[in-house]
Parts: C-alpha cells; structure tokens; sequence
C-alpha cells in the first residue's frame, strides 16, 4: 500500500504540472530540432551540477547510467540506439554539457559541497544547477557518526534568490521553445519568484494526500477549508487530518505557510505548535479506535495505477478514487517544491544555460527519465495534461480518465507553494521523537528544542 501510495502522488507531483486539465507539452526532439538555437559562440561545456536524488544513497550511479541511455531508438532491423542525454541536447542545437554529481556518501559530500558554495561565492561555480529541495533526503548507512543525513546544496532555495546567487530568467522565458509556460501550474511556479522574477523553476512539487474508493466516501477539494475544519467533519476527514504519514512534506504543510514573507523567523508560535501537535494526537487516537472507518491509508498516493500489484490491499486498478488532501491551517492545499532548476548568476553563457533549463521543463523530459528520479516516491512535475493515457509517464504510468480528473480537482485546490526546507524534516521528526520510548524528554521539551533549531535555520539561511 505505502509503496503505490508513494509512487502516485510522485506521478501526481511530476505530472499535476504538465497540461493538467487541458492538453498541452513541449515538442519532440525531431520537431524542435530546427528551431531557433542559442547563438554559435566558442565556449567552454556547460557545467551542469545534478543532485535530484530522493531517499537513496545509490540513485546518482543509477542515473548517470539512465542518462547515459536517455533516448531509445528502435532501428528498422529491431536494433535498439541509445543517445545521452548531452547528445540529445547537442542535436537539438543546445550547448556542450558538462555533467556532475555530488558524491554519495555522507564523509564525502559535506566538504565537496561546502567548497562548491564556496566557489559560488566567488562568482564562479556551475552554469545550471538541477537540484532536490529543501529536506535531508538522503541516509548514508555507512557514516562512521551514525548520522548519515546529507542535505541539499541549497538548503533554502527561496533565500538564496534573495543573495543574488541566481540568474533572473525573466528576458528568456518568453523565447521558450519548449516550454509551454501557460501549462504549467501557476500557484507552483509563482514559488520560484522574487521581486517579480522568476529565479527559480520548479520541476517537480508534492501535495500531502491519501486515499479512499470513491464507493466508500466522496470529497470535493477545497480552497476554503482547514485543517481546522478536517478535525470538526466526519471520520473520514478526521482520519485524515490526524493519521496522514509525518513523512517529509506532509505534517508542515498543515502548518504552511512555515516562515512570515521576508522574515528569517517562524510563522507560528511555541505555543501554537504545541497546541497543533497536541490536537493531532488526540484526533488521530480517536480515529485508530474508530472501527467504522472505510479503508484508509496513511501514506502518499503511488502512481502506477495499473499495477495491481502494488495497490492497497482490497483496492483493483478499476477502482475510482476520492483524493483528500492535508488542508493547512489557513485554508486549502499547500504544495512543496522538491526539485527544480536555476541557473548562476555569474554564468558566462545565460542563453546556453537558458536554453537547457527550458528543456527541462518541456514535456519531452517531463516523461523522461531524468522527471523520474526527482519524483520517485515523492513527487510529480509541473507540467499540467500528463499522467493521461496519451502522456503517460516514463512510457508507463498513467491515470484513469475519472481519477485523472480527480487529480485536476485537487490541484485547483492548491492555494500556496513553498520550496522543502530542512524545516519540513525537523516537523517530521518531531511526533516520532514524541512517541519514542527511549527518549526521555518531556513532549513539552522536545517541542520547544525543535522550534528553538527551526528558528535558528531561519536566522542562519
């Protein structure tokens, strides 16, 4: 269950951006190829940082590999041709790529990456960057320390627009080749805004959810309710509300917005997350006792759909599904970026690097296999329209036209975005700390440590 759970909502996450309710995409390679390019200038490849893992300290080999074999051609005699993904982007008239990946083990990361943000600093750097957001989103088993958590290069992605370390993409968005900007989601792509200016792309984004059979309990996404009004409703809701899984992206967007807008502190008090951790706990005790509930399940949507295998127990692939989002407390659905791309502001070559970052964010790599790393388990694109039968994703995953639609409704509901932050993974350590029977710390004490660290990451972002 929690395995198709994780893959939906990835699929829902990649996809909810791609032509959502409406027909849409880029261009295939084939037909871009004699498109207007980036002018011929002699330079150097472009560098290109790559750091979309998601949960694996092994993914990065596995997709050098994947992009080593990016597009598949099947040859009149049966004979299957790979290109690369730097060949792929060669013949389309784009630039010379440079590919890099940060290493995979804890020891190593931390001090690679620190003299990365160094070289940034210093106005050099790579041209593009295609990066996770926000959360420790990788294990290192092996850290000798025990603590194998490896963070993002950019811990606060929204912050870092602010210093002036990204390009304004403002003057090459409206000669996008392959992007088409109209599909994809507002609300999602006004995340990597500042001042006006897009800074940032996102790529792909999580909305908090979970599952029922529409034959068990029918529910119509909201803008105006709460999670306060999840917790007043049936059981169904309350269910919802209190037992959804504490996972990265899901317990903090009830509380989003996380920070107050321009200001390097919490939007919410000590006493309002006590207050908040208290009432879910008691709302989600009342629902494990309540044997009148329909199925539920307290994970992420999966998106293979058509996998019997990997659907909940009791649930066919013929099923239509209700989607019930996590509603935050000042209402409707908050979503959470958790990758995109962005190019240096120092870059010597914007239109090159411009021309890039507008493929990825085509519908041709949006169904490719680079959208299925940084969407695994998690998360889905920003392009609306996919995830259909003629869309599916990386040649596979789709959605019934009628849980499609449901896809389409809870969207609409999306209110807010904000970028993953390291604050996402100290909300969802929180309850498991709570409830841990080593710990010895009072509830009372454990809640007042993590908002003294959440604040102090804002102070230090």
């Amino acid at each position: 269950m929690k395995k198709l759970i994780a893959i939906i909502l990835s699929a829902l996450v990649l996809m909810s951006a791609l032509s959502a309710c409406k027909p849409g995409g880029g261009e295939s390679s084939e037909a871009t190829s004699s498109t207007a390019r980036p002018e011929a200038v002699e330079q150097e490849p472009l560098r290109v940082f790559i750091d979309v893992d998601v949960d694996s300290n092994i993914i990065s080999p596995t997709l050098r590999e994947s992009l080593n074999k990016y597009e598949e051609t099947t040859l009149k005699n049966g004979r299957k041709l790979h290109n690369s993904f730097e060949t792929v982007i060669k013949n389309l008239g784009g630039p010379e790529l440079e590919l890099e990946f940060p290493p995979n083990d804890a020891s190593k990361r931390e001090p690679y990456i620190s003299n990365l943000r160094t070289e940034i600093l210093a106005g050099k750097g790579p041209d593009v960057f295609v990066c996770a957001a926000g959360w420790s989103y990788r294990s290192d088993p092996d850290d000798p320390a025990g603590d194998g958590d490896m963070y993002p290069m950019f811990n606060f992605p929204q912050s870092a627009m602010k210093r002036n370390i990204f390009l304004s993409l403002d003057q090459y968005i409206p000669d996008f080749q392959f992007t088409k900007w109209d599909s994809l989601t507002p609300v999602v792509m006004d995340a990597g805004k500042y001042k006006e200016a897009q800074y940032l792309l996102p790529m792909t984004y999580t909305v908090p959810m979970t599952i029922f059979k529409k034959s068990d309990f029918e529910h119509t996404p909201s803008k105006d309710m709460t999670w306060d009004d999840m917790l007043q409703s049936g059981p169904e809701l309350k269910a919802a509300a209190s037992l959804m899984s504490t996972s990265i992206g899901r317990l903090s967007s009830a509380l989003m917005p996380l920070s107050a807008p321009d200001k390097d502190e919490l939007s919410f008090t000590e006493e309002e997350l006590m207050d908040f951790m208290t009432r879910r706990f008691e709302a989600g005790q009342e629902s494990l006792s309540n044997d009148s509930l329909p199925s539920f399940y307290d994970d992420l949507l999966s998106v293979s759909f058509n996998d019997e295998s990997v659907l909940p127990e009791g649930f066919t692939d013929d099923d239509e599904l209700t989607l019930v989002p996590l509603y935050s407390r000042s209402g409707g659905v908050s979503a959470a970026v958790t990758s995109f791309a962005a190019v240096n502001a120092n870059t010597q070559y914007p239109k090159a690097a411009a021309f890039l970052v507008d493929y990825l964010l085509g519908e041709e790599c949006q169904r490719s296999t680079l959208y299925a790393y940084p969407t695994l388990r998690r998360s889905l694109p920003v392009m609306e329209g996919l995830m259909q039968k003629d869309t599916p994703l990386s040649g596979e995953w789709s959605l019934s036209p009628e849980n499609y639609d449901a896809l389409c409704a809870l969207r609409s509901a999306i209110s807010r975005t904000e970028f993953a932050t390291p604050l996402d993974l100290e909300l969802s350590r929180l309850p498991y700390s709570i409830r841990d029977p080593k710990n010895q710390k009072s509830p009372e004490t454990l809640i007042h440590d993590a908002y003294m660290r959440m604040n102090m990451m804002l102070a230090e972002s």
